[in-house]
């Protein structure tokens, strides 16, 4: 059993703080923006409430912070009343938070002032998951340190992953998101369009779940060429050009503005100027790394 103080009870903190209780650990919160509910359940599951940060990292092994944005986790970790300028420095903290990966480091570094350790654990999936305790939870921090915090983190996730030194978790929660927030409105504009052109949803779906619109280039396309080094022309970028332009056209033709391909229409073109014109499209990934002068 170990002694964890919670900071942060809010969608997601509750039912993680509660996970972590019924997995048999003490633990403490402090949210002063907790509601009556929140406070009752808690408490009747054996939690304590707290009126301070102070109170709160009394004989604690270990605080944890699921907060809304990196000025909170500031405030908590490095404020007057924060966790910077308690007595109790023998403890852990991980912040579990979406937040800058810099915001993540530059804490880190000022609580190491102190000998206070820090990880960044943020989580992807959503409250269901986290009601039954089976988040992802992406890692940065002192791999040898790692197994101290992995068990804790087990109670609250079932994929825990380590992603390397301090910041890495924020780095890897905020690559994922951009993905598969880009990737929505992608989608959104596509079944759009798939509504407006008269073609079955449904068909439409199934189709496309056979193609690498469906099952995306990292599992589809990807892993088969660029990823492997081979960009010998399959798909030829001119060509993938050409049917962007068709489909931008044909949406317009029916009242709809692809967006996101018409900001995508860009990219492309700039590369026509270039080798890769006539090699496959997966090669647009080294595009992209030498357009941001990456090895």
């Amino acid at each position: 059993m170990k002694n964890i103080g919670f900071i942060g009870v809010g969608t997601m903190g509750f039912p993680m703080a509660l996970n972590l209780i019924k997995n048999g650990h003490s633990l403490s919160f402090y949210d002063p923006f907790a509601n009556n509910k929140t406070i009752e359940v808690l408490i009747e599951a054996g939690a304590k409430q707290e009126k301070t940060i102070a109170d709160l990292c009394k004989t604690k092994d270990f605080l944890i912070s699921m907060l809304p944005i990196g000025e909170d986790v500031k405030e908590v970790a490095l404020g007057e009343g924060g966790i910077i300028n308690q007595d109790n420095t023998d403890l852990i903290y991980i912040d579990m938070s979406t937040i800058l990966p810099a915001d993540s480091i530059d804490v880190s570094k000022q609580l190491q002032t102190k000998n206070i350790q820090m990880f960044d654990a943020p989580v992807a999936r959503l409250v269901n998951e986290a009601i039954e305790g089976t988040l992802l939870i992406m890692v940065g921090g002192s791999l040898q340190d790692f197994p101290k915090i992995e068990e804790i983190l087990k109670c609250m996730g079932s994929d825990v992953v380590y992603c390397g030194t301090i910041g890495s978790g924020s780095k890897m929660k905020i690559i994922n998101n951009y993905m598969s927030i880009v990737s929505n409105i992608v989608t959104a504009e596509t079944l759009s369009l798939v509504h407006k052109s008269g073609i079955d949803q449904k068909l439409a779906i199934e189709l496309m779940s056979t193609t690498a619109a469906g099952k995306g280039h990292m599992n589809f396309s990807y892993p088969k060429k660029v990823l492997i080094n081979d960009i010998g022309p399959g798909f030829k970028n001119v060509l993938a050009l050409k049917d962007l332009r068709l489909a931008i056209e044909h949406a317009e033709s029916e009242g709809i503005e692809l967006t996101s391909g018409k900001s995508v229409l860009n990219i492309y073109e700039r590369a026509m100027d270039t080798k890769y014109k006539d090699l496959d499209w997966t090669a647009m990934f080294n595009f992209v790394k030498e357009s941001n002068n990456l090895d």
